[in-house]
């Protein structure tokens, strides 16, 4: 380890042992942890209980054996005072959706639940809902865990001075995580580093909230922004946003992805070896299926695959790997579409285990529709394992641009079946010629990898430290 450049506090509501849905964000704050002592600073990290979580969010202990020893780890309390209140709101929820007639479950293309909550704000559910979406916009800003603002900043002022801390860094979402660092540098004067790992007001997978929720949490990102000494944002279209956005905060706008960290997959992704015999062509989406990440387009590809290009089906093998909350069963959907003998749900699993299911396929799948500054982490995943893609996203956009410059594979319109078909096809083909695991270029590996990326962090937390008046 090089010598000691600086302290850093990361401020991260999604630590291990958080693993399911909110793996990404976990990964991304514990790889960085990770590394940045190998660029010279002690990372300290201020996080949640475990017992304040969120009972859908999987715990995975295994993540925490990847932290240096000597990582301090700081948690607390989640103020959750206000749930019998929210608790009255889902009821009133549960009592509008109970009047209404259930959605078809093997119909045509159904919307999510993010699709679904969208609707706040309507004029279905009159007064009942107004109330409800009241509750929620008084008690849920900017997000739902504002009950972690006050422990935080606490502990948070007490971390700074008994650690001597030099940098706080904060990572959203929650957002609520940047209000805790803007409060912290306020009170100990230390520079900041806002982490977007996604955006906030224009993402498209925001629901859509009060008026008057959205001009308070405009002003909020406008107040973390113009706070911020650095902002890191996981794509350069995100860092091209931000600047046009914020031009006043152009210059303190960088571009860090979430990269994939090379000691996860020690032993995984051999692509060398020769296909067994009897060997399905396998297809393999790692990550939570919600919202527009919908398989509905990619599942009728499967089936015009089998049914239009005469792929026979015993020679198919699709699994879609982790948590679903989708308005429609999707086991039902694949069922009642005659494709349960090649689609397989298995469910959310262990991180180490999504890794070796993935490692294991002929070509990894990329779900990524209706977003054009945002780049999924598993998609680093998957350069990490050597894998060839198809991503399923905007043809113009982040994921795209990725995908061309480093010949990852291919991309399909996330509209169109036939496109998506047509591209499986051809990789199946050249599947069936090779007679072994298709593999990608192996351009980008080097780009992504976390150790990299945690060095471009320290030099500019390095020259943040430099620049701090004594």
């Amino acid at each position: 380890m090089r010598t000691l450049d600086g302290r850093v506090l990361m401020i991260a509501y999604y630590f291990p042992p958080v693993g399911g849905l909110g793996a990404a964000g976990s990964q991304r704050m514990c790889r960085l942890a990770r590394y940045l002592p190998q660029h010279g600073w002690q990372v300290s990290v201020l996080t949640a209980r475990e017992s304040s979580y969120e009972p859908y969010l999987a715990m995975d202990s295994s993540l925490l054996a990847k932290l240096p020893p000597d990582t301090t780890v700081s948690r607390t309390s989640v103020i959750r005072g206000l749930t019998p209140l929210l608790q009255f709101k889902r009821r009133i929820a549960g009592a509008i959706r109970s009047s209404q007639a259930p959605p078809d479950r093997t119909g045509p293309l159904q919307a999510s639940p993010g699709e679904a909550k969208s609707d706040r704000g309507a004029t279905g559910g009159g007064r009942y809902r107004a109330l409800k979406d009241a509750i929620t916009d008084l008690f849920e800003i900017p997000d739902e865990e504002i009950g972690w603002l006050l422990p935080a900043v606490a502990a948070g002022v007490r971390i700074v001075r008994r650690e001597r801390i030099d940098v706080l860094c904060s990572s959203g979402r929650p957002w609520t995580a940047h209000l805790i660092g803007c409060a912290l540098k306020r009170l100990t004067g230390r520079p900041l580093v806002t982490d977007f790992r996604d955006p906030w007001m224009t993402n498209p997978f925001r629901l859509r909230y009060s008026a008057f929720r959205d001009r308070v949490e405009r002003r909020l990102e406008r107040m973390v922004v113009r706070s911020a000494d650095l902002i890191v944002a996981n794509t350069g279209y995100l860092r091209e946003e931000f600047a046009s956005r914020f031009p006043e905060a152009a210059a303190n706008c960088i571009e860090i992805g979430n990269g994939f960290d090379p000691e996860d997959y020690r032993g995984l992704g051999d692509h060398g070896r020769a296909r067994d015999a009897g060997a399905r062509f396998r297809l393999v989406h790692s990550g939570f299926l919600y919202g527009e990440r919908d398989p509905k387009t990619f599942l009728e590809a499967i089936a015009l695959l089998r049914d239009g290009y005469g792929v026979d089906g015993r020679e198919l093998e699709v699994e879609l790997v982790g948590p679903v909350e989708l308005r429609y069963d999707l086991a039902a959907y694949v069922k009642n579409h005659g494709l349960d003998s090649i689609v397989g749900l298995p469910g959310p699993v262990p991180y180490q285990e999504s890794l070796e299911r993935v490692a294991r396929s002929d070509v990894a799948i990329l779900l990524q529709p209706g977003t054009r500054t945002q780049v999924p982490s598993k998609l680093y995943e998957y350069v990490g394992l050597g894998k060839s893609i198809l991503a399923i996203a905007e043809k113009e956009g982040a994921v795209a641009d990725v995908m061309s410059r480093h010949g990852l594979g291919d991309v399909a319109d996330a509209r169109s079946p036939a496109e998506i078909a047509s591209a499986v096809h051809a990789m199946y083909l050249r599947w069936k010629a090779t007679g072994k695991p298709l593999g990608a270029s192996g351009r980008g590996r080097d780009e992504f990898d976390v150790t990299r990326l945690a060095g471009v962090l320290a030099e500019h937390m390095r020259r943040l430290r430099s620049a701090r008046v004594p």
